[in-house]
């Protein structure tokens, strides 16, 4: 069948079924298929694009959450103070470091002599009020004054193990302007430590793991030793020598 044979009003109904037939007598069949598509779309009644607009809804936008303000402003003080103390650490050098270092260490040696030597008198004290000798002797079997003499050195160790947070509390407030920079050094230092000291499991009388914790190092120069000494550990157990 030729497609002229096929009335218009048929066509058009068979290709847009929306338009109302009394559109259809008022369409004449053009000559070729462009005008046929311009016939049809000026024929095409406006309500049928205005239901196709309508049919299709824009998606719906996802709403934006704002962040607090406050919780805004913390974050950037805090990324300001870290980057601040990132600076104040790469300003203090290494040999500064080593000296604080080594300072902290005299603090807490100091306080844990000043502690236990406190604890001690203290301790004494209150042994002598009481009758605690008598009544260790009976309980343990031990002479009074071998119970005196334990428990007036239990005090001293008390107090001996108490010097290091108090040393370590009054070195901070007297270089608390490095405290922040010191912290962030001794973590890379120990984060070196960990990364090139030996492995213990091979140690020998001949051949001594040296400075594992690496507690002996007071300086640059100090720590390259401390280096050499790794490196000559690992040789001597890479040739046997145990």
């Amino acid at each position: 069948m030729h497609a002229t044979s096929i009335s218009v009003p048929v066509r058009t109904a068979m290709m847009f079924g929306r338009i109302s037939p009394k559109a259809l007598p008022s369409v004449a069949f053009p000559a070729n298929s462009t005008a046929l598509y311009q016939t049809l779309c000026q024929a095409r009644p406006a309500s049928t694009s205005a239901q196709i607009k309508t049919s299709f809804k824009a998606p719906c936008a996802r709403p934006q959450v704002q962040m607090p303000t406050y919780r805004v402003a913390s974050m950037r003080a805090n990324s300001t103070v870290s980057e601040a103390t990132r600076k104040e650490a790469a300003k203090l050098s290494w040999n500064e470091f080593f000296q604080l270092r080594a300072s902290r260490r005299r603090y807490s040696l100091a306080s844990s002599v000043v502690s236990s030597m406190a604890s001690t008198v203290i301790g004494v004290q209150v042994l002598s009020s009481q009758d605690l000798e008598a009544l260790g002797a009976q309980v343990m079997g031990l002479d009074p004054f071998v119970v005196l003499g334990m428990a007036t050195a239990a005090c001293g160790a008390v107090g001996w193990l108490i010097g290091p947070f108090v040393g370590n509390a009054a070195w901070g407030l007297v270089n608390r302007r490095y405290k922040q920079a010191f912290m962030i050094k001794e973590k890379e230092f120990y984060d070196r430590i960990k990364r090139f000291r030996v492995d213990p499991s091979s140690n020998s009388i001949a051949n001594p793991v040296p400075d594992y914790y690496g507690e002996k190092i007071g300086s640059v120069q100090g720590y390259r030793q401390w280096l050499k000494d790794q490196r000559v550990y690992n040789r001597k157990r890479r040739n046997f020598i145990i």
